[in-house]
């Protein structure tokens, strides 16, 4: 076993060794800018959003589970829309989730739209088996798609231009616990440009049954123009700011230009007064930045105890949750939950003498669970197992959801492997082998700068700044 750590930590060490000699591109920074976010928890039952304007039909908010939802009654039988949010101007991405059910053979059928009545649809059409493309009433063009009743479908749909003259118009969907496509099911130019007018939602109940609409959200991707474009974002573990309160967490990431926070309890507590919570949020939206998930979550063996972490991380948007439970048995109850609220969890790893330290503990558990239960790879810790991250990431097959960019040097003592922390980029991580496999895979989620160190965290602008020193490195060699 020893032997076996020792080759394991000398290979790890010429890795390194190679990573500081041979650094690659593949990291940037936020991807895109949100231009309007719409959940409806803050529209009363039965009313509309007020920046709404119906074309036709009755979309009101009303309440599913714990849930507010945009819905459209099952009658009358007849195509709805309603459009929304800023006028459309450049590149766009919508998304949306969406849900209804057929009748015996009766299927309804829904869409998302840019640039007005006259631009671009993308519609699933489950009686064709299809997901379309429109321009204002015209098919462009089809192709297959399976859709599920009873599920939400999620739906993107993006316009960019690729010249004065051209412009891809591209689209996918997927349903509820499937993993999204890497690459879009529509994909087609056109030389017409987008037209005048806004985002928006579309309808046709054909099935007697109500369609229901969620998480609404238009973003400007970020142009090619404007640098490198890579398929990952950085982040803050702000465990790495445990000294600072939540006010100057805030002023942190402003000042050093990251977005992406991955919260702890210490800055935002998920079982915390609604009002805290919501004014935590309103500050965060106030300064352009997002709490991408939380964690480490402290999980129980009690239901409703997780069902508040799943509320809290509607409630925020978060997509992922951050979980170490210290009982296998409660990934029943939140397995429950990730089905109900369609919000993914990620195992963390600690050290080999943790539950979760060795991988293959933490393959055995998702292998047999819902999709969207998968893994944080802590970069550091599974550094100082003795594993190598690129290999370890990729074993886990699609199935990590989020990285904490930690680093640490590796030594023997006492016969035993221990992990020192190290400035990101200066430890033994295989920091290179891992970028090259999130870039050949399409990871396209945050990796968020970490540290143990209560060194490091006393002078958190340092560390932070010599993180982002290295990630810029990989950007720009």
């Amino acid at each position: 076993m020893i032997e076996a750590c020792m080759n394991r930590f000398w290979q790890t060490k010429v890795c390194a060794f190679v990573a500081l000699c041979c650094l690659v591109s593949g990291i940037s920074g936020a991807r895109a800018e949100s231009l309007y976010k719409q959940d409806f928890q803050s529209t009363e039952s039965g009313k509309t959003p007020g920046d709404f304007l119906l074309l036709s039909g009755k979309f009101a908010v009303g309440k599913a589970s714990s849930n507010h939802q945009l819905t459209l009654p099952g009658a009358p039988l007849d195509s709805h829309g309603a459009i929304f949010g800023p006028d459309n101007d450049g590149d766009l991405v919508l998304s949306a989730r969406i849900r209804s059910e057929q009748k015996g053979r009766l299927y309804p059928s829904f869409g998302i739209g840019l640039y007005g009545l006259g631009g671009h649809i993308l519609k699933v059409s489950p009686a064709k088996k299809s997901l379309e493309l429109f321009r204002g009433r015209t098919s462009v063009m089809e192709t297959p798609f399976d859709w599920e009743s009873g599920k939400w479908t999620h739906l993107n749909l993006k316009v960019s231009s690729q010249n004065e003259n051209t412009w891809s118009v591209q689209g996918k969907a997927w349903n509820e616990g499937a993993i999204e496509p890497k690459s879009w099911q529509i994909n087609t130019t056109t030389k017409l440009a987008p037209t005048q007018g806004k985002a928006s939602l579309w309808g046709q109940p054909y099935s007697g049954k109500a369609i229901h609409y969620d998480d609404v959200l238009l973003e400007r991707p970020r142009s090619a123009a404007s640098g490198h474009a890579a398929p990952f974002q950085l982040g803050i573990q702000t465990w790495t700011l445990r000294n600072l309160d939540f006010d100057a967490v805030v002023s942190f990431a402003k000042k050093h230009g990251i977005r992406n926070l991955q919260v702890i309890g210490k800055h935002i507590d998920p079982h915390a007064d609604w009002e805290e919570i919501k004014a935590k949020k309103a500050i965060l939206d106030t300064n352009g930045l997002r709490a991408y998930t939380f964690g480490v979550a402290g999980t129980s063996m009690d239901h409703a105890f997780n069902r508040r972490l799943f509320e809290f991380a509607k409630f925020m948007g978060i997509k992922v949750i951050i979980v170490e439970p210290r009982d296998f048995a409660i990934f029943d109850s939140l397995e429950k939950l990730v089905q109900e609220f369609d919000i993914r969890i990620a195992i963390h790893n600690h050290g080999l003498t943790s539950l979760y330290g060795n991988p293959i503990v933490v393959r055995n558990i998702i292998q047999h669970r819902d999709e969207r239960i998968g893994v944080c790879l802590d970069v550091g810790w599974i550094t100082a197992a003795g594993f190598d991250a690129a290999k370890i990431y990729r074993n886990y097959k699609g199935r990590v959801y989020d990285i904490h960019l930690k680093d640490k040097t590796v030594e023997v003592t006492n016969q035993k492997l221990v992990g020192i922390s190290a400035h990101i980029g200066k430890g033994d991580a295989n920091i290179k082998g891992l970028v090259e496999a999130l870039t050949e895979t399409n990871f396209d989620g945050v990796l968020a700068v970490e540290t143990d160190s209560p060194i490091f965290a006393r002078q958190p602008d340092d560390f932070i700044r010599s993180a982002k020193g290295y990630y810029e490195s990989l950007v720009n060699p």
